[in-house]
């Protein structure tokens, strides 16, 4: 499957925090998250593995400022305690399908 991510609309998830669902195979999902600056995502756990890489802002993840370039991988079995931006970005994320 090929995507131009150029070409999706954003699809709003939340307050502040919205998706393009670019492609999907063997149960894994790549997407493009986009955050406005203030936004705060919740405690969550992590299953499976998933993979990250800013492209543009800033995200504090974890106590780790993160800007343009910066990746992080999040093991199976790991919590994430914290993610935030002051200032807004995008990421495109690897991680396991819900459906």
């Amino acid at each position: 499957m090929f995507a131009d991510s150029t070409a999706m609309e954003w699809q709003q998830l939340a307050d502040g925090l919205a998706m393009k669902m670019m492609a999907a195979a063997d149960g894994k999902v790549i997407a493009q998250f986009k955050f406005d600056a203030g936004y705060e995502g919740g405690k969550h756990h992590h299953e499976e593995p998933e993979f990250t890489y800013v492209l543009d802002g800033s995200i504090i993840s974890n106590g780790v400022e993160m800007l343009a370039g910066h990746a992080y991988a999040a093991q199976a079995g790991t919590d994430h305690e914290e993610f935030r931006t002051e200032t807004g970005a995008t990421v495109v994320s690897v991680f396991k399908s819900s459906r």
